[in-house]
């Protein structure tokens, strides 16, 4: 991830797009509507169904580990 972004912020919403381009194209093809809005909607249905979310970035990879 970039350094702009933080983890503990992923809940909330925060984005980086790494190509501005892709994310303009998208969002007028309509697969997309906001920057921002994935992880904290994942994060907030996880919690209705009382599963954990992991959020782990080590510098090399940024992982999302949902629990079934």
């Amino acid at each position: 991830m970039p350094n702009t972004v933080k983890v503990s912020k992923l809940t909330t919403g925060t984005s980086f797009s790494r190509n501005p381009l892709l994310v303009r194209l998208m969002e007028n093809l309509g697969y997309m509507d906001k920057l921002g809005r994935g992880l904290p909607m994942v994060y907030q249905e996880a919690r209705k169904l009382g599963k954990a979310v992991q959020f782990i970035d080590d510098g090399e990879e940024f992982r999302v580990i949902l629990e079934l």
